[in-house]
């Protein structure tokens, strides 16, 4: 295995190759959460300020922010579709941010996140015309 590392002021960067891989990134990439979850609290134990870790493998961050823009966009085109709300299986902060950032700028859907950890999920729903128009008049 090869370990990569990157250190700036605000992040490090631990980029981790070689064989069999897929074990450390789990389902849905929660085995590499959980990875970097523990390198944080080891890294950023004891000091003043905070640093971000970021612990990727086989580019898989970049790959699941793509799979996450693309479902977003497949949803979007469903709930036009069928004017039915879609709501989507529960995902981490970052991946719901995701979500929203994919279809922020869509004029026809909007998101909003709906429930509890760890069961916290993305909903996306057609726009009320009339909430345009109020919120131009306003």
């Amino acid at each position: 295995m090869t370990v990569d590392v990157t250190v700036t002021e605000e992040e490090i960067g631990v980029n981790l190759s070689g064989d069999d891989m897929g074990i450390l990134i789990g389902k849905r990439g929660q085995t590499l959460d959980s990875l970097q979850y523990l390198v944080s609290l080891v890294v950023n134990k004891g000091r003043d300020g905070y640093i971000r870790v970021k612990l990727d493998t086989e580019n898989y961050r970049e790959r699941r922010k793509e799979t996450l823009e693309t479902l977003a966009k497949n949803i979007a085109y469903k709930v036009k579709r069928t004017k039915r709300p879609v709501s989507l299986e529960p995902m981490n902060p970052y991946e719901r941010r995701i979500i929203h950032s994919a279809l922020q700028n869509d004029r026809y859907v909007v998101t909003r996140s709906d429930g509890e950890e760890p069961f916290r999920h993305v909903v996306i729903f057609l726009k009320r015309e009339g909430g345009r128009r109020e919120r131009r008049e306003n």
